[in-house]
C-alpha cells in the first residue's frame, strides 16, 4: 500500500481474534486475509463478515484450499509466489472487488425498490416469456410467482373470444391532466380491469436487447372518477341547455303576454295595469326559481298553524276567483292542525296551487281545499272539478323541461304553470311529497305533504316524489 501509494485507508490485524475486534468496531469495504492466521484460518474471517468482499491469500500448493474458500463465499483468491509478483495483482483485485461490491449494492437497492413498489412489475425475455414478477404484481393479478414464471405474457391480455374489447386501447387522463393510453388486462380469476402500462427494453453491457421490463398500474378508481366527472359534466351541460331553453320560453311567453294585453287594452281604450301585473307575476316566479337554483333560498322552519295559512291564501285569491265565478271551499277546519316548515314557503305553495286551479278552471267551477293527518305528515289536497280545455296536461305541469317544449302560442297567461315549478322546488326543500291525481273529465287534484312537528327530516326525505298519478 505504501510503496504503490494506493489511496486506501487500511488496518492490519495479526490474528482472528484481533480481526474480530476490529471488524466489530469498524466498517470495512474489503478484507484481504492470509489463509493461516495462527488462532484460526480465513474461514473464520468469512464467518465474521457479511456483504463484504473477502480476498484470500494462500501459499503455493494451497490452490485447493483457495478454491474451497472461494466456494465458501470469498470474492477471489491470490496465490503467493517466491518472487512476490503476486503483490502487483493486489490493487487490481481490490479495485475489481470494490466495483463488484458497488454493483451488488446497486442491485440490492434496485431489487428492494422493485420488490417494494406499489406498481406491478414484470420482466420478460425477448421471446415474451415472463422471467420476473414483483410482490405487487402477484397481489394485483392474483398469481403466485410459480404460476407465471416461464409463461407467455399474453396471459395478461384479453383474449379474442372473451370480449369485444380485445386488447382494448382507450384514452384516459393522468393526474396531471395529460391524455394517456390505457389498456385492459386480465387477472388469474378472469376479471378484467384497466391499467396504465409502460414498457422498456433491457440491454446488456454490449448493447444487445435481452429483455423487456413492464410497469402496470391498476387505474380502475381513476377511470371510475373520470367516468363520473364525464357524466357530471354531461348532466351539467344538459342542465345548462335546459335552463337556457327555459329562459327563452319564459321570455317568449312574457313577451306574448305583454303584447297581447297591450293590444287588448289599446283596442278597448283601457289601461295596461293588468298586463303589467301579469308580467310582474311571471318575473317574480322566474326570479324565485333562479334563487332556488342558485341556493339563495333559506327555509326558516317553525311550528305553525296550517289553518291560518289556508285562510290567508283563500282571502288573497277570492277576488280573482269571484271575477271568474269560481267558488273556493275551505274544508281545513281543525284549529289544532300544525305543521313544521317555513310559513312563507308553505303559503306560497298553497297560493300557487290554488291560484293556478282558479285561473285554469272554467266559469262556475268549484275549487276545494282539504287536509288529512296521515301520521307523520299532513297532506293537503287542492281539487278542481272542471279545468278549461286550454290547460296543460297534468303530467307536464311541474316539469319545466316538459312544458318548455310547448309552443308559446299554445300557452295563455291564465294557465301559465311557472308558479307550479316553484311549488315543486319548495315542496322538495321541505322534504315533502308532491303528486297529481287526474280524476278524469277535466277534474284534477294537487296533493302535497308537509312534516308534522317533531318528525325527522331524514325520515321525511326518504319518501319518493311522485308528480303524476293517472285515473
Amino acid at each position: 500500500m505504501e510503496e504503490e501509494k494506493l489511496a486506501y485507508d487500511y488496518t492490519i490485524a495479526a490474528s482472528v481474534s484481533e480481526a474480530k475486534s476490529r471488524i466489530s468496531s469498524e466498517n470495512f469495504d474489503i478484507v484481504v486475509t492470509d489463509y493461516s492466521l495462527g488462532d484460526g484460518t480465513a474461514f473464520d474471517i468469512l464467518d465474521l463478515v457479511k456483504n463484504t468482499p473477502v480476498i484470500v491469500v494462500t501459499g503455493a500448493g494451497d490452490e485447493k484450499i483457495a478454491i474451497k474458500a472461494w466456494r465458501a463465499g470469498a470474492y477471489d483468491y491470490i496465490v503467493k509466489d517466491a518472487e512476490r509478483s503476486y503483490l502487483r495483482t493486489v490493487p487490481i483485485t481490490v479495485e475489481n472487488a470494490l466495483s463488484h461490491k458497488k454493483a451488488e449494492e446497486k442491485l440490492r437497492l434496485l431489487s428492494a425498490a422493485i420488490t417494494s413498489t406499489g406498481d406491478s412489475i414484470y420482466v420478460t425475455d425477448m421471446d415474451d416469456k415472463i422471467i420476473f414478477v414483483n410482490k405487487a404484481f402477484c397481489a394485483t393479478y392474483g398469481y403466485k410467482q410459480e404460476d407465471v414464471l416461464g409463461k407467455n405474457s399474453n396471459i395478461l391480455w384479453i383474449g379474442k373470444l372473451e370480449s369485444v374489447n380485445t386488447r382494448s386501447v382507450f384514452r384516459t387522463r393522468s393526474i396531471k391532466g395529460t391524455l394517456e393510453v390505457g389498456f385492459y388486462h386480465k387477472r388469474k380469476d378472469g376479471s378484467i380491469f384497466p391499467v396504465s402500462l409502460s414498457r422498456s427494453v433491457i440491454k446488456d453491457s454490449h448493447g444487445s436487447q435481452v429483455g423487456i421490463v413492464a410497469t402496470s398500474r391498476d387505474i380502475t378508481e381513476r377511470v371510475l372518477v373520470e367516468e363520473a366527472l364525464g357524466k357530471a359534466n354531461l348532466e351539467l351541460k344538459q342542465q345548462n341547455q335546459l335552463k337556457s331553453e327555459f329562459a327563452i320560453r319564459v321570455s317568449e311567453v312574457l313577451s306574448k303576454v305583454l303584447n297581447d294585453e297591450i293590444i287588448k287594452a289599446e283596442s278597448q281604450q283601457g289601461d295596461i295595469s293588468e298586463a303589467l301585473n301579469k308580467a310582474r307575476g311571471i318575473v317574480n316566479d322566474l326570479l324565485q326559481i333562479a334563487k332556488i337554483d342558485a341556493g339563495q333560498i333559506q327555509l326558516n322552519s317553525t311550528e305553525h298553524s296550517l289553518v291560518d295559512l289556508v285562510v290567508e291564501v283563500v282571502q288573497a285569491i277570492s277576488p280573482s276567483a269571484e271575477k271568474k265565478n269560481v267558488k273556493i271551499s275551505n274544508f281545513v277546519s281543525d284549529k289544532e292542525l300544525t305543521v313544521n316548515g317555513d310559513p312563507s314557503g308553505i303559503r306560497q305553495v298553497l297560493n300557487n296551487l290554488v291560484g293556478y286551479l282558479v285561473s285554469s278552471s272554467c266559469a262556475n267551477s268549484h275549487v276545494e281545499i282539504r287536509a288529512t293527518d296521515i301520521g307523520s305528515d299532513i297532506t293537503l289536497e287542492v281539487r278542481s272539478g272542471n279545468l278549461s280545455t286550454g290547460a296543460i296536461k297534468p303530467e307536464k305541469l311541474f316539469d319545466r323541461n316538459a312544458w318548455t317544449k310547448e309552443k308559446p302560442d299554445t300557452l295563455s297567461v291564465d294557465n301559465w304553470p311557472l308558479g307550479l315549478v316553484v311549488v315543486k322546488e319548495l315542496v322538495e326543500m321541505h322534504s315533502g311529497r308532491l303528486w297529481i291525481e287526474d280524476l278524469g273529465t277535466g277534474a284534477v287534484s294537487f296533493c302535497f305533504s308537509v312534516p308534522k312537528p317533531g318528525v325527522s327530516e331524514v325520515i321525511a326525505a326518504g319518501k319518493a316524489n311522485n308528480y303524476y298519478v293517472g285515473t
